[in-house]
Order: C-alpha cells, then sequence, then structure tokens
C-alpha cells in the first residue's frame, strides 16, 4: 500500500494578503466609501509597505470587484450598485427561507447556544462603537443557519455573497435614511429563530430584509448623480 503524499505546511499570510485584508475591511466597514480613490503614494506610506506591493494586494481587491481602475484617472472603491445588492438581497432571501426551513426540526441546544453567542458579540461591537467588527459579527450571526441547515453547498454560497453582503450592511450602518433600533431589531430575529413558529420566523426574516433593502436603496437614490434619479428610483420600488 502506498503512503499517502506528505504537504508542505501552509504558510502563513504574506504581506500583500495583509494589506489586502486591511483595505477590504476598510471598504467593507464603510471607512473608505465608494467612489474613494486609492491614492498608492499615501497608502504605501501609511502602511508601510512598497508600492509594487501595495499594487499586487489592489489588483485582488479588483478581481473581487471591490475596487476598480478608471483610465487615466486611478482606482477607485467601487460604487455602490442598488441593483447588485438587490439582486443580492433576492436570494439570500431565497436561501436563508430554505435553511431555516431545513433546520427547523434540527435545532439543538448547541445551536441555540452559538446563535445566541454571535447575538451577544454583534451586540458588544455596537457597543464598543467599531463598526468593522459589527459588520464582520453581523455577517458571522446570520452565516449560522447557512453552516448549521444540512446543505453542504449553504456555507459556500454563504461565503460568495459575503463580500456584498457585508457592504449592505455598512450602508445600512452608514446611510442618511431613518433607522430602527439596531439591537431591537436583531434581538426580535434572534428570538424568532429560537422560538416555536418558523412561519414567524419567515415573516420576521422577510420583515428584516426588506428594512435593509430599503436602507440601501434609499442611499443609493439619496446619492444618485444628477439626470440619474428616475432610475435611482425605480430601483428604490419594491
Amino acid at each position: 500500500m502506498s503512503s499517502l503524499h506528505k504537504f508542505a505546511p501552509v504558510p502563513t499570510l504574506t504581506r500583500r494578503d495583509q494589506v489586502a485584508e486591511t483595505l477590504r475591511r476598510a471598504i467593507v466597514s464603510g471607512q473608505m466609501p465608494p467612489g474613494t480613490q486609492l491614492i498608492e503614494s499615501r497608502l504605501a506610506s501609511e502602511l508601510e509597505v512598497s508600492r509594487g506591493l501595495l499594487r499586487e494586494a489592489m489588483r485582488e481587491l479588483i478581481e473581487s470587484g471591490l475596487v476598480h481602475n478608471r483610465p487615466y484617472a486611478g482606482t477607485f472603491v467601487t460604487e455602490v450598485n442598488a441593483q447588485v445588492l438587490r439582486d443580492v438581497y433576492e436570494v439570500r432571501r431565497v436561501m436563508e427561507a430554505q435553511a431555516y426551513t431545513r433546520l427547523w426540526p434540527r435545532r439543538d441546544e448547541a445551536f441555540r447556544a452559538e446563535l445566541q453567542q454571535r447575538f451577544d458579540r454583534m451586540i458588544d461591537a455596537v457597543q464598543q462603537d467599531d463598526l468593522g467588527a459589527e459588520i464582520r459579527a453581523e455577517a458571522h450571526f446570520h452565516g449560522l443557519v447557512y453552516e448549521r441547515c444540512g446543505n453542504h453547498l449553504m456555507p459556500a454560497l454563504w461565503q460568495q455573497m459575503t463580500q456584498k453582503i457585508q457592504l449592505g450592511f455598512a450602508i445600512c450602518q452608514i446611510a442618511h435614511a431613518p433607522k430602527v433600533d439596531f439591537e431591537q431589531n436583531h434581538r426580535r430575529f434572534l428570538d424568532c429563530a429560537l422560538g416555536d413558529s418558523l412561519d414567524e420566523m419567515l415573516a420576521e426574516l422577510n420583515v428584516h430584509l426588506d428594512r435593509g433593502l430599503a436602507t440601501i436603496q434609499f442611499e443609493a437614490t439619496l446619492n444618485a448623480p444628477a439626470g440619474a434619479s428616475a432610475e435611482a428610483a425605480s430601483l428604490a420600488s419594491p
């Protein structure tokens, strides 16, 4: 019998990976809003890296769609596309409803305890006024049902959407639109997820997503350039 192939240890994150992750977190947390120009000289100086290494990191963000190049202008954080986020929320609505439906009769104490812990960490981040941590914690909270629903494709699909979902979360937190109380809104979601009625859970999921989507679309309409208000308004209609 032949022995199994021996793999070399996986290396730790390279500096390029670390720079890319630093920029990614700044973007999804709203610290670098859509339309912000990424000025190489300034970023390389602040991060204490070479401009060549910075370009490699930025190339990774370009490939993921978070930033883009404008010919003869530079590199910019991708502008919020309300239609793309609307599509993401529509897909999430279907997936999350299916995930809760599959999971419902199998919600054990481990799931209940983990969801409560993720909720507590999310509220801790809110109380510490750490927007980046809050957004990551919110994605972690909502991601549990995808991890535990029993469909092996669900976690991968959630991960594929996470960057855009986090952009949506960031917009909701920094938007000018009137917002519901964050903790109260998510506590209601938690109570339904741990409650006895699947119908109530699915109804709350729809309300929860509608609130977030309405905020995103309000912000897109507010920030629409002159001449584009009619198109933005059409995106804002349910």
